[in-house]
């Protein structure tokens, strides 16, 4: 890890970064929920889900990115999450940031709280204390640190459902971005990394189970990293592995919960590899901007910046913020609420338009 030496003898305004997580895995009997198969009631446990908070305080201001373990949020859910995290840790709502990993095997909290089944009324009020009782944690263990940007390529291990795309398409769906935060003993405090692949390995399956990004951030914890936060890039035309449209003989055709091991492991060793080529600096300030509908935001901490948007997205879009942005070190997130289909032509054009502006907003 290339860093510049952290003095941690007196207290000051430089970057500050703690960190926490929390189990959020519904009992056995509740409703699986998911974009391809029927609601069925879960039987068991492959892997936990979890929500993941990692909280950023610099020049006085302070910031946080939380992540859940689900297929979607709704606006609702969002909202509750939102206000009883910044009430817990005074952190204003505008500087948080809430996302999914788009889990395929999930509880059905993008729906309206009307459209749940029953068993959830009472996990649906409870888990806003549950999240914000990881981020009040994370904000009562920050401690001096140093945060970089890195990139690393992952071919071969994600498709486009039509084959045959450009190059700069075919490039952005291979590109495994990572923010990475050392703390002043040397070590990975959290890794931020985003990858463009929908996590829905497993098929129609009555485990819980966080699918193959609970499998890459355990991975990462297991190897020293204190929290490692899965970001899903836009990635509303990519597959796992092989599945493009019209491919008879697919590999992992049986979706089984190996599957998604070996797709996590793969991600999580390219991820632990590429780490240590982060050059990490402490003077890192905080920006955040977000649109006037909350649908999007954008994070920075020092160079590193996340576009996180509530609507799916092609890889196109995350093509063309960096395009549009080519001195910028992105991280793209997009899906967190999900909707039935991608949003249309008129509205990708807007959203992306948003998203460049609030990069723009940050950038200075």
């Amino acid at each position: 890890m290339h860093s510049t030496q952290l003095n941690t003898s007196n207290p000051d305004n430089l970057l500050h970064v703690g960190v926490a997580q929390s189990t959020i895995t519904p009992p056995i009997g509740f409703t699986i929920s998911g974009p391809e198969f029927d609601d069925r009631p879960a039987l068991g446990i492959n892997d936990d889900l979890s929500a993941r908070c990692v909280v950023f305080k610099s020049y006085g201001q302070s910031s946080a990115l939380v992540s859940l373990d689900v297929w979607g949020i709704s606006t609702s859910l969002r909202k509750n999450l939102s206000s009883a995290i910044s009430q817990t840790t005074n952190i204003p709502q505008t500087n948080i940031i809430i996302t999914s990993t788009a889990n395929g095997n999930s509880p059905p909290l993008w729906r309206d709280e009307a459209d749940q089944p029953p068993e959830y009324v009472n996990y649906v009020n409870y888990l806003p204390d549950v999240v914000a009782g990881a981020a009040l944690e994370a904000s009562h263990t920050l401690e001096p640190a140093a945060v970089g940007t890195v990139s690393a390529i992952l071919p071969n291990l994600s498709c486009f459902t039509n084959p045959n795309q450009p190059e700069n398409l075919e490039t952005e769906r291979e590109s495994l971005q990572l923010t990475v935060i050392q703390s002043s003993d040397d070590n990975i405090k959290c890794i931020i990394y985003n990858f463009a692949c929908p996590a829905t390995i497993v098929g129609n399956t009555q485990q819980w189970t966080a699918d193959y990004p609970g499998v890459a951030s355990a991975a990462l914890e297991q190897a020293g990293v204190d929290a490692a936060i899965f970001l899903q890039g836009a990635s509303a035309d990519i597959r796992p592995f092989d599945w493009w449209d019209g491919n008879t003989k697919p590999s992992h055709s049986e979706r089984t919960w190996p599957d998604a091991q070996a797709f996590g492991i793969l991600l999580a060793t390219q991820a632990i590899r590429a780490a240590p080529n982060a050059i990490t600096r402490r003077n890192a300030p905080i920006k955040t901007a977000q649109s006037h509908d909350g649908n999007a935001t954008a994070l920075r901490i020092g160079e590193a910046t996340i576009i996180a948007t509530n609507q799916p997205q092609p890889i196109h879009y995350s093509a063309n913020l960096r395009t549009a942005l080519p001195n910028t070190k992105l991280l793209v997130n997009a899906n967190s609420s999900v909707r039935d289909s991608l949003t249309s032509a008129t509205e990708r054009t807007t959203t992306l338009a948003t998203a460049i502006e609030l990069a723009n907003q940050i950038a200075v």
